[in-house]
């Protein structure tokens, strides 16, 4: 193991500090997970690290910084729809309350059993287009365009719901 790679695991809580400071707070449950990439992005990077150009922390905080930006832009490139139908299954998530939960299950019920089908291996199995053209034997370019029918109807029916 590299020397200065044992110098980074003394700057962990460092990490979380940089990382909540630069995330938008609708990604702070994220934000541990980013801070443990950031560590390892460290790491792996460390070779690049040269003690006469400045000190260790002030790198660490550029490549963190760095990471954190380009997690958060595609994050925001990935999100699609409302948070609670990506998180809708997870049980104690803090973003969703038990309101939310119960009228977001209400609304899948609500749904054909095919649509209902293809949110949740897009939404909780994170199943690719072709991995749910497979499941449910349908081709593959139908699949898109299924997808985001069964969306709208799953967005129209939480509206609707009491």
């Amino acid at each position: 193991m590299n020397p200065n790679s044992l110098l980074i695991e003394e700057h962990i809580s460092y990490f979380n500090s940089i990382v909540f400071r630069f995330i938008p707070r609708r990604y702070f449950y994220l934000g541990e997970d980013m801070a443990q990439d950031a560590i390892i992005r460290c790491i792996d990077k460390i070779h690049l690290y040269d003690q006469s150009k400045g000190n260790l922390k002030a790198w660490i905080y550029r490549v963190t910084q760095h990471y954190c930006f380009d997690m958060i832009k595609k994050l925001d490139r990935m999100q699609t729809t409302p948070i609670t139908f990506d998180l809708m299954l997870e049980e104690n998530h803090p973003v969703i309350n038990n309101i939310e939960k119960k009228k977001i299950r209400k609304a899948l019920s609500c749904l054909k059993k095919r649509d209902r089908e293809m949110i949740m291996l897009k939404f909780y199995f994170n199943y690719s287009g072709k991995e749910i053209g497979k499941a449910l034997e349908i081709p593959e370019k139908q699949v898109a365009t299924c997808f985001k029918r069964a969306k709208e109807k799953l967005k129209e029916k939480y509206h609707q719901v009491a």
